[in-house]
């Protein structure tokens, strides 16, 4: 039988003619399907790439507010990242963008392979990431409560007025992170916190606020532990009958600047201690303030041995004038408890002739100021750990830049290309 024959046959033959059409077909149907799978595949790179490109422009933006080398952090970044392999080194693009004056751009380029295209001739396609992440200032702080927990982080109440030239901040991550109850009243703003802000009628005009805030970093974490300057320590308890005397026995210089330690610190009412450019440290015991004490470009530091610091007692009579150094390893801390030390709480009390200007710095103690409304704190920075109010207080955060002292400035990263 001829071919031609056969061939006719064949035609003619239904089953023949199935055959013919699905070897036929089988082609374009591998063909289609390879298409749907790879383009699934990379649209599923696109992604991966610029979810790349977005964490290592996130991670240079971060080393910019570290002040570290934004290139190592998002190679190392990228490094992390197991996906894509790029075919090209990624471009970095630091700068003002978009509004803002610090800025890191990554744009990363990667050809994988297409597993079933490359089939047809395709051997790969080219997927690029472009993400852009800034610096964006979240607030400017005079108050910063660093408890993470779930109780209020800043408390007010009884007749509390808190009028504050700046905001204030916690990081609880309480639903009430802020309350504020009785005859108190409060203005600021902003008032951020982690955790929830309650709305309440007794906020004054003009404040305003930010739950759910990304967290507040300790904004004196390079405040340095005392350790190194508490040489040459007296047991003795600094008071006026005795403080001429120690000052001239045990002061001891550490590059350029005048250290005093003591053991405790006593001044009964109606007596002054009275230091200048010196640093008092009170190495374990206690500082009992009823009062007049002044430090004129000093700092009162609370420390011991390992950090075991004691407490600071106050009362309404005491008078408390301390201006906070403007250079030196605690400048612009007009008062620091050892960060080592274990929780307790302070109570700080003042008359209306005290004067604080600097940071009260006490970041494992809770704080309770009882301070009197006309108190005069301007350049009043505190950072505790749980902050609690009961009397009145005026904050005017007007800082002289040669002062050492300035409000805290909050600055969160987040992509905005």
């Amino acid at each position: 039988m001829s071919f031609f024959k056969r061939l006719r046959r064949l035609f003619q033959d239904e089953r023949g003619n199935v055959l013919l059409i699905g070897a036929a077909t089988m082609p374009l149907i591998l063909a289609a399907a390879a298409f749907a799978i790879d383009t699934i595949q990379i649209a599923v790179w696109k992604r991966q790439i610029q979810r790349a490109a977005d964490s290592a422009a996130i991670a240079g933006t971060y080393a910019v507010a570290a002040g570290a080398d934004t290139h190592e952090a998002v190679h190392h970044d990228l490094d992390n990242n197991r996906f894509p392999i790029m075919s090209q080194s990624e471009t970095i693009t630091q700068g003002a963008s978009h509004g803002y004056n610090r800025t890191v751009r990554v744009q990363i380029t990667a050809t994988p392979s297409l597993p079933f295209m490359k089939v047809f001739g395709v051997t790969g396609v080219t997927v690029q990431g472009d993400a852009t992440a800034a610096l964006v200032d979240d607030g400017t702080f005079c108050l910063v409560s660093l408890y993470n927990g779930t109780d209020a982080g800043i408390d007010l109440g009884g007749n509390a007025d808190v009028q504050l030239g700046c905001g204030m901040k916690t990081n609880s991550k309480s639903s009430a992170a802020v309350t504020i109850s009785g005859s108190a009243n409060l203005t600021a703003t902003p008032i951020a916190a982690v955790g929830g802000i309650p709305s309440s009628s007794k906020y004054g005009t003009g404040t305003t606020l930010q739950p759910y805030s990304a967290p507040q970093s300790d904004p004196l974490g390079w405040v340095p532990d005392p350790t190194n300057y508490m040489t040459n320590c007296s047991s003795s308890t600094l008071s006026e009958s005795n403080a001429a005397a120690l000052l001239a026995s045990n002061t001891v210089t550490v590059s350029g600047r005048k250290y005093l330690c003591v053991g405790a610190l006593d001044i009964n009412p109606n007596n002054t201690v009275a230091l200048a450019d010196t640093i008092l440290i009170v190495n374990g015991g206690d500082a009992n303030l009823q009062g007049n004490l002044t430090l004129t470009n000093g700092t009162l530091i609370m420390s011991g041995p390992g950090g075991a610091a004691g407490d600071i007692k106050t009362n309404a009579q005491a008078d408390i004038n301390i201006t906070a150094p403007s250079a030196g390893p605690y400048q612009g801390v007009a008062m620091y408890r050892d960060r080592r030390a274990t929780t307790i709480t302070l109570k700080v009390n003042g008359g209306s002739s005290s004067k604080i200007q600097g940071a009260l710095y006490f970041p494992t103690s809770d704080l309770w100021y009882n301070g009197n409304s006309s108190m005069n704190t301007q350049c009043l920075q505190i950072v505790g750990r749980i902050i609690t109010f009961k009397g009145g207080m005026n904050i005017q955060n007007n800082c002289d830049p040669a002062g050492g002292s300035s409000a805290f400035r909050q600055s969160v990263v987040r992509l905005i290309v």
